[in-house]
């Protein structure tokens, strides 16, 4: 499935990332981080396309994983009985593109009437 961005919205993404990351050249990986991160929206919207509105969103998401890798930080490791600490979740994904979500037609289409 190829994923349509709105004219010019791939690098406005990329641009608007490296800004949030604070970085003033992306690394190698930041194009395929770009592409986890907008597979990942667009399963979880039900979309094909990536209108101008959700390039902001994206930004976000693609500007924590520059920043932090795909998973979240480890902030402290106790060994006697295990535990493990993750810093603080910012803001979930499936908060920042519920405005973008579509609702999906069931398997096998409609058959009404």
């Amino acid at each position: 499935m190829s994923i349509r961005f709105a004219e010019e919205g791939r690098q406005r993404v990329l641009a608007k990332a490296g800004a949030l990351a604070g970085m003033e050249e992306l690394p190698q990986e930041a194009e395929t981080l770009l592409e986890a991160v907008v597979c990942g929206a667009a399963a979880l919207c039900n979309r094909e396309d990536i209108p101008e509105g959700m390039e902001w969103p994206l930004a976000i998401l693609l500007s924590r994983a520059l920043r932090d890798g795909t998973e979240r930080p480890v902030t402290t490791v106790k060994r006697g009985d295990t535990q493990i600490t993750y810093g603080p979740e910012e803001l979930p994904a499936r908060v920042l593109l519920s405005p973008f979500v579509r609702l999906g037609m069931p398997k096998g289409g409609c058959r009404c009437g």
